[in-house]
């Protein structure tokens, strides 16, 4: 909770990559909550992933334009794109990304951000607990791991369309937060197998995130293509950036298999 509110003003300066580390930050701490919410008080886990997941939805919206803008920019200059076309191509993402920004800013200065604020400090000083939170630490991560894997697992298992990538990649991210925070100063309730486990989630994310980057950026291509040769260059190049990050899934779900039989 504390980097959260650490990374506020960063964010709201929109420092490079403060977007980012802060929503980083308050995704980690809605899976961690998912992950072990049979210890939580229902109701009360519920309330405050919900306001979570509002601040997380805006500033992803800020995060995801700001990574198109770069890496449009970035392709366009690795084509040689012509400059007008690059700043058809590149000037349209920075406007949206400046309003997104702004959007995020205001849902952070708001009331209900405020609120969020306070369920922030209340669970800080007394988090609210379930009845099964009196069972021992280490078999609580052991079972929180063991049920995010599995999750991710069965997610891989049901690959077969953007839909079921989409759901795969939540599921290796709320694993890997999972991992994080059992492993991580000052908690380090379990060790090097955890961190495997962790370290697969994280480059399935990465993975899955690459792919549906390259995708996005082909599409935002399309829709301002003027016929141009340069411009379907772009798209070919995004759909080889799209393919080369798949191909390397199957090795990254095989690693997350392995470690879950160790």
């Amino acid at each position: 909770m504390r980097q959260i509110q650490d990374g506020v003003p960063a964010a709201l300066a929109d420092e490079p990559d403060a977007v980012h580390g802060l929503r980083t930050s308050v995704r980690r701490l809605r899976n961690v909550l998912a992950a072990f919410r049979r210890y939580l008080d229902k109701d009360a886990a519920a309330k405050l992933r919900s306001r979570l997941k509002e601040w997380g939805d805006v500033l992803g919206q800020a995060r995801d334009l700001e990574v198109r803008a770069e890496q449009a920019a970035a392709a366009a200059d690795a084509v040689g794109l012509p400059d007008a076309a690059r700043s058809a191509l590149v000037d349209p993402l920075r406007a949206a990304q400046a309003q997104a920004h702004a959007d995020a800013v205001r849902w952070t200065r708001s009331r209900r951000s405020r609120d969020l604020a306070r369920l922030l400090a209340e669970w800080a000083a007394a988090p609210r607990l379930g009845e099964r939170a009196s069972r021992p630490a280490k078999k609580a991560a052991r079972r929180a791991v063991r049920r995010q894997t599995a999750r991710t697992l069965d997610a891989a298992r049901r690959l077969g369309d953007p839909e079921t990538a989409h759901e795969l990649r939540k599921a290796a991210r709320r694993l890997r937060h999972t991992c994080d925070a059992i492993t991580q100063a000052p908690v380090g309730l379990l060790g090097s197998r955890t961190k495997d486990l962790g370290a697969a989630g994280h480059r399935i994310q990465s993975v899955l995130g690459d792919h549906r980057d390259a995708l996005l950026l082909a599409d935002h291509v399309r829709e301002h293509a003027d016929g141009s040769e340069a411009y379907d260059t772009l798209v070919d190049l995004s759909q080889e950036r799209a393919l080369t990050a798949l191909a390397e899934l199957p090795t990254a779900l095989g690693e997350l298999e392995a470690c879950a039989r160790s």
